[in-house]
């Protein structure tokens, strides 16, 4: 795999350190809810696009790391693609760190493949996270959400703890090993929750990790640029 250079800072009470990475291997897990129901609704939310079920929960999908961007602006080549706030591990040197991200998504040609749909769209990361040791006895109260922006009317379009899901330690030691890719220099999208209102397009996407534990948080926006295309 290609790998993508990324830096970082890292929030901690006692001081801000630089976490400079070079991801080696991109991993996005998918259908990770731990109430069944819940699962099964968020299945049948993009069955209602033409995605196929999966056959095992939770699904790994290895992206190209050069994907990863903390930029405020991504390119896409159709209007049918729409960002999914989740929690990000990133693991350096025996260390893990907690972000927050957007597995933005071709839904138009998910239908298709998953992944190759996962693979046309770049993955926002925001530009801070936190020491897994800071929060890893709260992991589980952590609370994701997200905005997304239409036609110029923002909407909260998810909301949930990371206790509505698998434990993102679990699914990230359920990675499998033993296809030879690095384990070592490695960035994990945890999965999502389904959208409040159903799949929406809109110009904007903003999302906030929440820790109401230690009364911080970490936010991050950016817009969908759809590229022009003449065929």
């Amino acid at each position: 795999m290609t790998r993508q250079s990324l830096s970082l800072e890292v929030e901690t009470f006692r001081e801000k350190e630089t976490l400079s990475l070079e991801i080696s291997r991109l991993v996005v897990a998918g259908w990770v809810g731990k109430d069944k129901a819940r699962l099964q609704e968020h299945i049948e939310e993009l069955g209602k696009l033409g995605v196929p079920a999966p056959s095992r929960t939770p699904t790994y999908m290895n992206l190209s790391p050069m994907l990863l961007t903390t930029g405020e602006t991504i390119d896409v080549i159709s209007g049918m693609a729409s960002g999914e706030v989740e929690c990000v591990l990133f693991r350096k040197d025996g260390r893990i760190f907690v972000g927050v991200g957007s597995d933005h998504t071709d839904r138009d040609f998910e239908k298709y493949g998953i992944p190759a749909s996962k693979q046309m769209c770049a993955k926002p990361v925001a530009p801070t996270v936190w020491d897994l040791d800071d929060v890893r006895d709260h992991l589980d109260r952590i609370i994701l959400r997200s905005w997304m922006t239409c036609d110029g009317n923002r909407r909260l379009y998810q909301e949930g703890a990371l206790a509505d899901n698998l434990s993102v330690l679990e699914i990230l030691e359920g990675i499998p090993s033993d296809d030879g890719l690095d384990l070592d220099s490695l960035c994990l999208f945890c999965g999502t929750f389904p959208a409040l209102e159903g799949i929406l397009y809109g110009e904007l996407f903003e999302f906030e990790m929440e820790d109401p534990v230690l009364g911080r948080s970490i936010r991050h926006a950016y817009r969908q640029r759809v590229l022009p295309q003449y065929l």
